[in-house]
């Protein structure tokens, strides 16, 4: 699907704090949720588009300013990362996960 195909949850509000909403009180709906999105990633390989679509998870438990507070980053890099307009260093994925619970893996693969 090309950028211009993609449907852009922001253009659904009312989706969009639903699914919030979903994602801040269903712990399963969230781990599937993510796991969506790290599928998606391994067929892509668009790291813009897995930190996009983390936006929610985040802002079901916090506004940006929090949780860039709680990762200890600058907010403004976060508003960067979330308008495309910054690619994450992996330091930055790791804190992003760690303050939504989670652990981030690598690992290599031989092609």
């Amino acid at each position: 699907m090309n950028r211009k195909e993609k449907i852009l949850l922001e253009n659904f509000p009312k989706h969009s704090e639903n699914l919030k909403e979903q994602l801040k009180n269903d712990e399963e709906y969230a781990q599937m949720w993510l796991d969506s999105l790290l599928e998606d990633y391994s067929e892509t390989k668009d790291v813009n588009d897995l930190i996009y679509n983390l936006k929610p998870l985040i802002e079901a438990q916090y506004t940006i300013c929090e949780f860039a507070q709680v990762i200890g980053i600058h907010r403004i890099t976060l508003y960067k990362i979330f308008s495309r307009k910054m690619i994450p260093s992996i330091e930055i994925l790791h804190k992003i996960f760690a303050g939504l619970g989670y652990n981030l893996q690598i690992s290599a693969q031989k092609a």
